[in-house]
């Protein structure tokens, strides 16, 4: 099998490109725009291609992705947003020039996504740093008869010239003009027309010359400029959100179409929307959340992405207090079962596969990475820099000996991968391995193997101390239910079952960044006197401490 994915075009669910001797898969995503921080809700739209390309790499097929970078508030759609330009409003309100404002906000995009895990682009395009594109990209359609020029010197895409439009949403054009709002724009030839080129109006301080006079691009030319030029006139995969499908990517496709020969990507594939208290999260509505505000709850930034894969990427999500705290406490509950497991033998068939590790993209990425973690870069434990990650097929190469029943779990969970991301079933597998009666060490490798997708950075289970053997049942169902009440701030029943720990001969430490480490101890005189183990790397990455408790 290989990855399907659900096209939004077609309406079903098809089969990535096989890029065998062609090339690696190319995917274009519509990336953030840099007025103001990202929310939980545009990160969950970002981590789909960072799972298509995990999903992919796991089969050891290269993948060349590009994500843009809106760096000019006023690249948006007239029809729905008359308002002023947000990135100069943001400017003033900040005092700070429209530059400035793009670049902080850009840099504090890169660090939230590598909170989240997500594997770098390859190419960060910016919108101001193609504009030319954009302005011989309007020019040819105009030659070609899909555009027109008016006397106030804007300029528009003539839907009627193009006979599929409304395809990708499944709206006609005659229903866009029945259903149109508001005052058209008095030089539009029909309502459903968009503009790709606006004329600059007085104190616009973000303007370029072009062939119609100074003026700015229309909000749909950015994309299928930057594909074009970073891709070439078709690609494999284009993704976002479901609130792209229409006017964006429709139009994205109307006006790419007429010069590369039919809609520019394979497949279209959407994200559906996270929601809050039952409304979709936006800026607009005032109920977002930063990933860095789930870190001061506190809680490990991947309880968030472990949330997101308790839900398929086409089905809404709803993202409470109540909802993160329990992907929290299941999170916590994988690692530490790994934890009891003991730490993998560093040698022979059962040491730990290749971690996939995404690392952090510079502030301001520049031009294009090579390899798997793109603009990635990562440290190693000592907090160097480490070696780029080979890519190979994971299915042919460094399989351990696995028995019967491991082999038949990894191929479930591959096949619930490839079946669109099925990614709440895949996750559910991983659970039951861990809970099964298969060997230690298969157990151990089989989670790890299976986090190159997931993304979890299950490796580091064992960086705040690893047990010196694995445990007993006992004291594992013990650790589960003292985590559980640890994150309900249950500390009572915490500091109980901690006791009952001890009288096992185990030994907590919990840490104020809400790790714990644990330690076997030899014997009943000793327990309590040892000092947990100094410094070394977290599990967690949460940015503040947590007040202390009896029990922590």
């Amino acid at each position: 099998m290989t990855l399907h994915l659900r096209d939004t075009l077609s309406r079903s669910q098809r089969a990535v490109r096989d890029p065998a001797g062609g090339g690696p898969v190319t995917m274009y995503s519509c990336g953030p725009t840099v007025y103001r921080y990202a929310h939980v809700g545009n990160l969950r739209t970002f981590l789909l291609p960072d799972l298509i390309r995990r999903a992919l790499l796991y089969r050891g097929i290269p993948v060349r992705h590009v994500q843009n970078i809106t760096d000019v508030g006023h690249l948006r759609d007239e029809r729905f947003d008359r308002g002023d330009d947000p990135m100069l409003v943001a400017a003033g309100l900040e005092s700070k020039a429209p530059a400035e404002i793009a670049d902080a906000y850009e840099a504090a995009f890169h660090a939230d996504a590598a909170l989240l895990n997500l594997l770098p682009a390859h190419v960060y395009p910016r919108a101001t740093e193609h504009i030319g594109a954009m302005v011989d990209l309007a020019a040819r359609l105009e030659a070609l008869g899909h555009a027109y020029r008016t006397d106030l010197g804007n300029v528009y895409y003539a839907v009627s010239s193009y006979p599929g439009y409304g395809q990708l949403s499944g709206n006609s054009i005659d229903a866009l003009r029945a259903g149109h709002r508001g005052e058209v724009e008095p030089d539009k030839r029909d309502p459903a027309d968009f503009a790709l080129w606006k004329a600059a109006g007085d104190g616009r301080l973000l303007k370029w010359a072009s062939p119609w006079g100074e003026g700015f691009p229309g909000w749909h030319l950015e994309c299928s400029a930057m594909a074009m030029a970073h891709l070439g006139d078709r690609f494999d995969i284009h993704t976002g959100g479901e609130d792209n499908v229409f006017p964006h990517h429709e139009d994205e496709i109307a006006q790419s179409a007429p010069l590369v020969g039919g809609p520019p990507a394979d497949l279209w594939v959407h994200g559906s929307h996270l929601l809050m208290e039952g409304r979709k999260m936006a800026k607009s509505a005032g109920n977002f959340q930063r990933i860095t505000e789930v870190a001061a709850v506190p809680h490990d930034p991947l309880a968030f992405r472990y949330l997101c894969l308790t839900a398929r990427y086409s089905r809404q999500l709803e993202y409470s207090e109540g909802s993160l705290h329990a992907a929290a406490t299941a999170l916590a509950a994988l690692r530490l079962r790994l934890r009891m497991m003991g730490p993998p033998p560093g040698t022979g068939p059962w040491a730990p596969p290749p971690a996939l590790v995404a690392g952090r993209a510079p502030d301001r990425p520049g031009g294009t990475r090579e390899g798997i973690q793109g603009h990635g870069r990562s440290l190693d434990d000592a907090g160097r820099p480490a070696a780029e990650p080979a890519l190979f097929d994971r299915t042919a190469h460094g399989v351990p000996p696995l028995s019967s029943p491991g082999a038949a779990w990894r191929h479930a969970f591959l096949d619930a991968v490839e079946d669109d991301l099925d990614l709440p079933t895949a996750l559910g597998i991983v659970h039951r391995v861990v809970g099964s009666d298969l060997p230690t060490d298969e157990r151990r490798w089989l989670v790890l193997d299976a986090d190159a997708v997931l993304g979890l950075d299950l490796h580091r289970s064992w960086a705040s101390g690893p047990a010196s053997a694995p445990m007993s049942a006992a004291a594992m169902a013990l650790v589960a239910a003292r985590e559980a009440a640890r994150q309900r701030r249950d500390f009572g029943t915490a500091d109980r079952i901690r006791d009952q720990l001890r009288d096992l001969g185990y030994e907590p430490t919990d840490r104020a960044d809400g790790t714990t480490a644990w330690r076997r101890v030899a014997d009943e005189a000793s327990r309590g006197q040892w000092d947990p183990e100094p410094g070394g790397p977290q599990t967690t990455r949460s940015s503040r401490p947590r007040k202390r408790s009896s029990s922590r």
